[in-house]
């Protein structure tokens, strides 16, 4: 069950339809391709520091991420989000965690990423820099006089 606004979820819904015609399976890449075991094991022997940093992250970047889209968002920024590789490796696949257990689910999946994924938490930073930017940026009138 969705609970935020239509448009995120046909927003979603779309990014994975494109994923299929691109011939990518979003469900193989890592750490999805080894199943829920390996999910499991990760977490369970995950040091708690470590583990804290990552859930910390995620829902820091999921956060901010949200935030964007809802009040922030204009044709350049997308373009800007979309230009990363992370837009792919994590938006795509989760980066937008809703309130509740969809929400839970979402974090849950990049905190597995984060642990597991060579490069992955550094390229996350990364994101959360540039999306930190985006947030800080002046904001521009929309047409009908509007702050965005």
């Amino acid at each position: 069950m969705w609970t935020g606004p239509p448009e995120q979820l046909d927003r979603i819904t779309a990014a994975h339809l494109a994923a299929d015609e691109n011939g990518t399976d979003l469900r193989a890449l890592p750490p999805l391709a080894h199943g829920l075991l390996e999910l499991v094991r990760a977490l369970d022997q995950a040091d708690a520091h470590l583990l804290c940093e990552a859930v910390r992250a995620c829902t820091k970047a999921s956060s901010t991420l949200i935030k964007l889209l809802l009040e922030r968002a204009d044709p350049g920024m997308l373009t800007e989000l979309m230009d990363d590789v992370m837009w792919d490796q994590w938006v795509r696949v989760g980066g937008i965690a809703p309130a509740g257990r969809l929400g839970e689910a979402a974090i849950t999946l990049s905190t597995v990423q984060y642990l597991l994924v060579p490069g992955w938490a550094e390229d996350l930073h990364r994101y959360q820099d540039r999306m930190d930017r985006l947030m800080a940026a002046p904001t521009t009138p929309a047409p009908d006089n509007r702050v965005r």
